[in-house]
């Protein structure tokens, strides 16, 4: 009874670690709530009690008895279930050159005779134990910050050929190491080659895998800032082109007021008002519009809000805009338009595959805070403990908005949260100002 309790335990961790793995290191799509969460563990634990009573066909081995308990759990909890079905072999092989390949190392190097253990004979169990809890322990904190963090870890196509070709160096690498430590060599030599040259192999190579993933996120999201300060220019340049066309036009509209004025004076004295009436008429059809922005209370959203409304309008989207941002004014100009183009960036994507589009912005202040409300219509409900679904081609490049509008709403002491029913989506932002 102790034995299959332990071989539960051992099996239910080993599940959890891919689970972990494939949602938040591969970017699976699950729902990993509380709920969901106990009925995975039942399914796992009723599996591996199964195979117990009922060994599994020989030539299955244990990935392939865990591959049903994922198909399972794919098959039932999963929004997009091929995709994250093909999720599961990059797990895998992270699974297996981070977890197993590890421990066996481990447990061939250190013999019952070199550890004082309690239980000889457990030695092997306890460091597979030891090596599976330090990873599920890494995983269980990298699940909370991208949770806290909203973001999400994309593998590329060329990334998931990297990790099964770290997983083969990995194997051939311990190979090596196993060959040695069962060789007689002289303890100098036998140390010298095993520690300094195929221990270091494996270190540096998953070490540079890791650090590859690492600097490509940073790198990603260094044109992100980079696209936001861009943006900010070109607002800019925007309003400048713009205040430069209503001047030529208000310069126009100046240079035949006079000539107007003229004709209208002499049909007055004339007395033929009723020629004066149809004359302004038709002036008035045939003055020029001046561009006109949207008043938000700050220059900078103004330039902001005004070229996405612009946008907004060519798109047939309907645009919204009641409160002030007055008190932005304590924020810096790239932060203001950061944080605003990012918002509505997002809104407008969502709004294209809409048949019904508008986009509602609604400001509320206080005496210190002040509250940023963006509402669009959405098809489905979206978690707000997951990332927002992306329609765009890039979606390794994707998430990063939403993340760094929490990074300029906490610079001032303030928040970015996202909330959905269903039929439209929100977020708001708020700011001590």
């Amino acid at each position: 009874m102790s034995d299959l309790i332990y071989y539960i335990i051992a099996n239910l961790v080993d599940y959890w670690i891919l689970i972990l793995l494939m949602q938040y290191v591969c970017a699976a799509h699950m729902d990993l709530g509380r709920k969901n969460a106990v009925i995975r563990s039942c399914i796992s634990v009723l599996w591996t009690t199964v195979t117990v009573f009922c060994p599994i066909p020989a030539g299955v081995d244990a990935i392939a008895g865990m591959m049903v308990e994922i198909v399972l759990s794919v098959c039932l909890f999963s929004r997009r279930r091929l995709p994250d079905l093909l999720r599961f072999f990059p797990a895998v092989c992270i699974y297996l050159f981070l977890d197993l390949l590890p421990a066996a190392l481990v447990e061939e190097i250190v013999s019952p005779s070199n550890v004082q253990l309690a239980v000889q004979d457990n030695l092997r169990t306890f460091f597979s134990y030891m090596v599976d809890a330090t990873l599920l322990v890494l995983l269980l904190i990298l699940r909370h910050v991208q949770i806290k963090y909203r973001t999400r870890v994309h593998f590329s196509v060329k990334e998931v050929f990297g990790s099964i070709a770290l997983l083969f160096f990995s194997f051939i690498d311990g190979a090596l190491i196993l060959t040695l430590n069962r060789t007689k060599y002289e303890p100098v030599i036998y140390y010298w080659i095993y520690l300094i040259v195929f221990v270091g192999g494996y270190v540096l190579g998953v070490g540079y895998f890791a650090y590859s993933l690492i600097e490509s996120r940073k790198r990603i999201y260094r044109q992100t800032m980079a696209r936001c300060e861009t943006e900010y220019l070109r607002v800019q340049l925007d309003s400048l082109q713009e205040t430069k066309e209503n001047e030529t036009e208000v310069r126009k509209i100046r240079h035949d007021l006079t000539n107007h004025l003229a004709v209208i004076s002499s049909l007055c004295q004339e007395g033929d008002y009723e020629e004066v009436r149809k004359y302004t008429e038709q002036l008035s059809h045939e003055v020029p519009q001046v561009g006109s922005r949207i008043p938000t209370g700050n220059q900078v959203a103004d330039l902001v809000v005004s070229s996405k409304s612009k946008i907004c309008e060519a798109n047939g989207i309907a645009f919204e805009f009641s409160g002030t941002l007055k008190n932005l004014g304590v924020m810096a100009a790239p932060d203001i338009c950061g944080l605003l183009a990012n918002a509505y960036d997002n809104a407008i994507e969502a709004c294209l595959a809409q048949p019904e589009r508008y986009i509602r912005t609604k400001v509320s202040t206080t005496r210190n805070y002040t509250v940023i409300e963006i509402v669009n219509p959405v098809e489905k409900k979206v978690s707000a403990r997951s990332s927002i679904p992306t329609t765009k081609k890039d979606r390794k490049a994707h998430g990063y908005g939403i993340e760094i509008m929490k990074q300029i709403a906490g610079r001032y002491n303030g928040s970015c949260t996202i909330g959905c029913d269903g039929k439209e989506f929100r977020l708001k932002i708020v700011l001590l100002t």
